[in-house]
């Protein structure tokens, strides 16, 4: 789709992208929570670098545990980039595989959970000890029978990590 549009519209894209982004409630918070808590907190993300990474500049997040698409606007055309594609344990030609990053991350050191609400967050939950979920991942996981709780903000996520680390 993006391959459609001219290089030259970069501006217009980026300017658009980051007026329509949404972040839900309680997000500062949230980071601060994961701060104040020791808790790694990455972003992965089938958007692409270009509205992703301005979006969530406005937040204390180190950019090397920001995982999304590339771009390349060097041609005519815009050319999405794929530096995050699927590793050998990955079959499904992800463009963005978020199984592949957490398995290149994972230990035993830690619980694994996983924050989302769509498709793209089906195959990453899988592997997830927890999973805080809602619209299609919430009924994904439902059906599914994996362990979820389900949240609206981040104040719920916030709610929900405090129940589990105070066990």
């Amino acid at each position: 789709m993006f391959s459609l549009l001219p290089s030259s519209f970069r501006k217009e894209i980026i300017d658009y992208a980051i007026e329509q982004a949404e972040i839900r409630p309680g997000f500062n918070e949230f980071i601060q929570y994961c701060q104040d808590n020791n808790i790694r907190l990455l972003i992965t993300s089938g958007g692409i670098d270009f509205f992703v990474l301005p979006i969530l500049s406005r937040y204390p997040i180190p950019q090397n545990d920001i995982y999304c698409n590339g771009s390349d606007f060097n041609d005519k055309q815009i050319k999405i980039l794929w530096p995050f594609s699927c590793d050998s344990n990955c079959n499904k030609d992800c463009g963005m595989c978020k199984p592949s990053i957490l398995r290149s991350l994972s230990t035993n050191d830690y619980m694994k959970v996983v924050i989302g609400d769509s498709i793209t967050d089906l195959a990453i939950a899988k592997l997830a000890e927890l999973v805080i979920a809602r619209d299609f991942l919430l009924q994904k996981c439902k059906e599914h029978s994996l362990p979820y709780k389900e949240f609206d903000s981040f104040f719920d996520v916030i709610k929900i990590l405090n129940q589990i680390t105070n066990k």
